[in-house]
Parts: C-alpha cells; structure tokens; sequence
C-alpha cells in the first residue's frame, strides 16, 4: 500500500559490487518523494549516475533480471523488490548489486 504521507521520505541505500565501482560510494542517504517506490529510487539514481536505470531496468529488458534490489525494512523479514512501483518507506535500507 503506498504512504499516504505529504513529507519527503529517507531512504539508505548501500551498493555491492559492480554498482559500487558505477557510483564510486558503498552507501548514501537518499530524499525521495512522499510516495515514493522502487520507479522513482532508479529515477534519482539516474539524475546522480546516468546510465543506472538501464543497468536495473533495461530497455525492452526484464526489471532486475541480473541485478537485485533488496529492502531491509523494520518489522518485516528482507525481501527483493521485483516490481519497479513497489512502495518505498521512510528509513527503508536497500541493498543494490
């Protein structure tokens, strides 16, 4: 269910491996919009890194066919975001590689 809140939302992201080397960081805190999802993370990603969106969401490609998004989120078990508008919530830890 998407946040239904007005405030900008914390999110903090750590990348492994190749993604790591494409970004030149292991771990960064992102400000993203109210209703944010998985869509708007690469957005942003995007703007700070051109040409990451397409290594997570090829065109004509399958969303995170060879790569992982994992969300580490309080109270829930970790789990891989497979769907590019999956909801995003304030103080979500994401894991990229």
């Amino acid at each position: 269910m998407p946040s239904q809140a007005t405030e900008p939302i914390h999110v903090y992201v750590k990348y492994v491996g190749r993604i790591a080397v494409m970004t030149g960081r292991v771990r960064e805190t992102l400000t993203l919009g109210p209703a944010a999802d998985a869509d708007q993370l690469l957005d942003e990603l995007e703007k700070r890194y051109p040409g990451f969106r397409q290594v997570f969401d090829p065109p004509g490609g399958i969303f995170n066919l060879t790569t992982a998004i994992i969300c580490r989120r309080s109270g829930q078990p970790s789990f891989g975001i497979v769907d590019p508008k999956e909801p995003l919530n304030q103080g979500d830890i994401l894991t990229l590689w």
